[in-house]
């Protein structure tokens, strides 16, 4: 789910206005089920229900799903009131905005696991266990990122930005971002082996899956993608543990198979059992093993 930067306009406190008339709260699965999963009238928990659906002034966009939980909120007389649904612990979407005169988006919610903690204790406890692993997928991700940041070869750390907006357009480096690189990578590294070397060290860090991952996590491999087989097989005759992970991920990877047998033939048999000894799976050593008997 993402969220846009341009105001949707409504007024944010226009829900919290609403609430103050309400006296009880139906929890649903989704908006229109015909039976609540429960019915809360106690006057302290739905005030704490309100206080939990506070949003901010920052606008949303809508979420492509239906939403987590429905709340719709009872008057005095018991009859429906309004009604919102939750997305992902992070937003609130309110169907019948327009009629109070409130926001046309998901509005985010100031504190996004509040309302989610307000339903476990009440035995709805789903839509806080996924916003909790939600967030240490983040979480999780976030530190893989500043790892991998962390690997790029200090020559061209000044294209960090340029390098991760690959990820966020899903397009790995196009033409001219590629040769201003790897312009600045010859010129730092002349030596074929020094340089392949780095580039595997940086394919290393790599946390997803070679076939699917952050796109930014490929761009080594368009550098190693440009370097000779034979160059490429005497780094890896060197290398260091960490780059034999990285020279295993790239022969795994798309980039990587689509010249698969000219980097394998030119790897003497000593690099080949490296090889095979720093795969980082029983299925990948296998994999690699059928490749090399392949060659003989």
């Amino acid at each position: 789910m993402e969220y846009g930067d341009d105001p949707s306009g409504g007024d944010r406190t226009a829900l919290d206005r609403v609430l103050a008339a309400a006296r009880a709260v139906q929890i649903r699965e989704m908006r229109g089920d015909s039976k609540a999963l429960l019915v809360e009238r106690d006057p302290v928990a739905v005030q704490a229900l309100r206080e939990a659906l506070r949003v901010t002034a920052e606008p949303g966009s809508s979420c492509m799903c239906f939403g987590d939980v429905s709340l719709v909120f009872l008057d005095t007389s018991g009859r429906e009131l309004t009604g919102v649904t939750l997305h992902h612990g992070h937003s609130v979407r309110w169907d019948d905005a327009a009629r109070w005169g409130g926001w046309r988006d998901d509005a985010i919610l100031v504190d996004s696991a509040l309302s989610l903690e307000w339903l476990a204790v009440r035995g709805i406890t789903w839509p806080l266990r996924e916003f909790r692993e939600s967030q240490r997928r983040a979480d999780a991700a976030l530190r893989a990122r500043r790892r991998w940041i962390a690997d790029i070869p200090e020559s061209i750390a000044s294209f960090t930005a340029m390098f991760l907006e690959t990820t966020d357009r899903g397009v790995p480096l196009l033409e001219p971002e590629l040769a201003e690189v790897r312009d600045r990578l010859l010129s730092a590294y002349p030596d074929a082996i020094d340089r392949i070397a780095r580039l595997l060290t940086w394919y290393a860090s790599g946390t997803g899956s070679p076939s699917g991952y952050p796109t930014h996590e490929a761009v080594p491999a368009q550098f190693l993608d440009q370097e000779h087989p034979a160059d490429f097989a005497r780094a890896v005759e060197t290398a260091a543990a960490v780059a034999l992970l990285g020279t295993v991920r790239y022969l795994v990877s798309w980039p990587g198979r689509q010249r698969l047998t000219p980097l394998l033939a030119h790897l003497t048999p000593g690099a080949q059992r490296k090889l095979l000894d720093h795969a980082p799976t029983v299925e990948t050593r296998a994999w690699l093993e059928r490749r090399l008997t392949g060659l003989r």
